[in-house]
């Protein structure tokens, strides 16, 4: 046999004309040869109701309820030993404090440190492409220049010699 506690009264049980489970304060009995109820699960119980057999449980004593005679050397004790733990623990956050503040400077330093050669990298970087750059720019504009050199002094090769033609069908002419 089976027994559950149910948190309705006996009155409130009363009222139920199903069979009724999963209880948790007043005791219910399952016997297994009286008449079984079904149920859409399969299983079936029958409630019987009676009184709680068990008594109900004392409270423990608390400690603020016993009397304690304590003296005046002891209540000071108790109150330096309470602050020595108070400034212990207040130390020990300080130092946590402390630690990770310390933590996060050396972060902080480190970034700035790659920050500043990422810096440095990159200007020494651009500096080479701009020379570089300055480079092949003269290198172009003196090619520019000397095809242009070139060019002027083919232009008076062709003058000179279309004047010693001109000249010459002018003698010839004549």
């Amino acid at each position: 046999m089976r027994s559950f506690l149910c948190p309705f009264s006996t009155s409130a049980l009363n009222s139920f004309t199903r069979p009724f489970a999963c209880c948790f304060y007043t005791e219910i009995n399952m016997p297994s040869t009286e008449q079984e109820l079904k149920t859409t699960g399969g299983v079936a119980y029958e409630v019987i109701l009676s009184e709680p057999k068990t008594a109900t449980i004392k409270r423990p004593v608390s400690p603020s309820e016993k009397k304690l005679d304590t003296s005046l050397d002891e209540i000071t004790c108790k109150l330096t030993a309470a602050e020595e733990r108070r400034k212990s623990l207040e130390a020990q956050l300080l130092n946590r404090l402390a630690e990770e503040r310390a933590v996060a400077q050396e972060k902080l330093f480190k970034v700035m440190q790659e920050n500043n050669n990422f810096q440095e990298e990159t200007k020494s970087k651009l500096d080479e492409k701009m020379h570089i750059f300055e480079a092949n720019r003269t290198a172009h504009f003196q090619a520019l220049q000397q095809r242009l050199k070139e060019r002027e002094i083919r232009g008076q090769q062709v003058r000179r010699h279309k004047r010693s033609l001109s000249m010459e069908n002018a003698e010839n002419g004549n």
